[in-house]
């Protein structure tokens, strides 16, 4: 199981899978951030990852399956 590498937290699927979309797409399990942390290194708030989650996942994406 992964963890994030800021605050610890446990990281879910669509975590790992924005992540990967958005910073590195072969990013180990050791370099992921939980969706609170991505979203403060990206200076945005949470909900607008949500958003893109959703929007990647309506496109297909295979990273979030």
């Amino acid at each position: 199981m992964a963890s994030c590498k800021k605050c610890g937290k446990h990281i879910e699927k669509n975590e790992r899978a924005i992540y990967k979309r958005m910073i590195n797409r072969g990013a180990s399990e050791d370099d992921l951030l939980c969706k609170v942390c991505l979203a403060q290194h990206l200076g945005v708030d949470t909900a607008k990852i949500d958003e893109k989650i959703e929007h990647f996942k309506s496109i297909g994406c295979t990273l979030f399956n």
